[in-house]
């Protein structure tokens, strides 16, 4: 099963939605303008989304633990060392 996603509105192209994986490790920082954030994947895939980045690090968070909860997640849980 996929994680949980988010749809969220692309700041470089108005009107279109991105889909934003509910991964804990996902980071989201201001964006290059108000009103704006960048997500950074785990991967490194960076993208420009409308919103307040603190907002849009909680509903990331959110979904990541929505889809532990719900065993959607398609990470096990590993010990940290």
């Amino acid at each position: 099963m996929p994680a949980p996603q988010l749809c969220l509105q692309d700041a470089e192209n108005p009107g279109c939605e991105l889909r934003i994986e509910g991964n804990p490790q996902t980071a989201v920082v201001p964006g290059p303008r108000p009103g704006t954030a960048t997500v950074i994947s785990p991967d490194g895939k960076r993208s420009h989304v409308v919103g307040d980045h603190l907002e849009i690090h909680a509903r990331v968070q959110e979904a990541a633990a929505r889809g532990h909860e719900s065993g959607e997640a398609p990470r096990a849980n590993t010990g940290v060392s």
